[in-house]
């Protein structure tokens, strides 16, 4: 029993630590170096900035070229979905269930976090006769997923080969881009026609198309995305859809 208090007192601690960074981070009125962190929180050095990884790992923390931080995109759409909900009117969500309807697919808003993209918004197509095996919440890698490759194709060469080295584009299905020529090359292609593909490169039978996501600072954040089952939907068809999702995106850019 004194085990599990213990246990328990050390996570409550720990999330409090946590919560502290966050909120110092949050405060308006000036720009947020380590050591005003450290200061604001009372919090050890070591801490505070390991901390502050583990935020900016998770899409809730910035660091901005200056070495200073900042709330991160994550943090930015956590305080939109709330203050929805205190109106009652979910933009953001009810746009993504506009497109829905227009598509009659699944749709997925992901926000990249790190190495990998995390979801935050899942509009299931329910007339569908299989379920896409996906929630709110879950994370997807970015050279394998249509959403990832929108983001990667807006980053530097040097990020993206960076990405390649730091997680070997694992292999996902036979037809995942696995070494980083082709997925520069597909880059390319994807700011070209202004959206990317996933053609059952993550899962067998699932065909996807997105686009990136900015905010309004003209930031990368993330991407939107229309999921269908390949047996079902010919590739022709999912990108006929380019337009309606493009004008989604561009919509839901104005609501961050």
């Amino acid at each position: 029993m004194a085990s599990r208090t213990r246990d328990a007192s050390a996570k409550d601690n720990a999330a409090q630590k946590l919560l502290r960074v966050l909120e110092a981070v949050s405060n308006t009125g000036h720009a947020h170096r380590l050591s005003d962190l450290v200061k604001e929180t009372g919090l050890a050095k070591t801490s505070v900035f390991r901390l502050l990884s583990e935020l900016i790992d998770s899409g809730y923390v910035s660091r901005r070229d200056d070495g200073t931080y900042a709330p991160g995109r994550a943090l930015r759409l956590l305080a939109l979905k709330l203050t929805a909900a205190h109106t009652d009117t979910d933009l953001v969500g009810e746009r993504l269930r506009r497109l829905q309807t227009d598509v009659h697919s699944t749709i997925h808003f992901a926000l990249r976090t790190g190495d990998t993209a995390t979801y935050v918004e899942k509009i299931e197509d329910t007339a569908q006769p299989i379920q896409i095996a996906s929630r709110v919440g879950g994370q997807i890698p970015l050279h394998s997923t249509a959403i990832g490759k929108a983001v990667l194709a807006h980053l530097s060469e040097s990020e993206v080969r960076a990405y390649a080295a730091r997680t070997g584009l694992p292999t996902r299905t036979e037809y995942t881009i696995t070494d980083v020529g082709s997925l520069l090359t597909d880059g390319a292609l994807v700011r070209n026609r202004g959206f990317s593909i996933d053609d059952q490169e993550n899962e067998e039978h699932i065909r996807c198309m997105a686009v990136p996501v900015f905010d309004m600072q003209q930031n990368l954040i993330g991407g939107i995305g229309i999921t269908t089952i390949a047996p079902l939907v010919p590739r022709e068809k999912l990108e006929s859809y380019a337009p309606l999702l493009m004008t989604a995106a561009r919509d839901v850019m104005t609501l961050l």
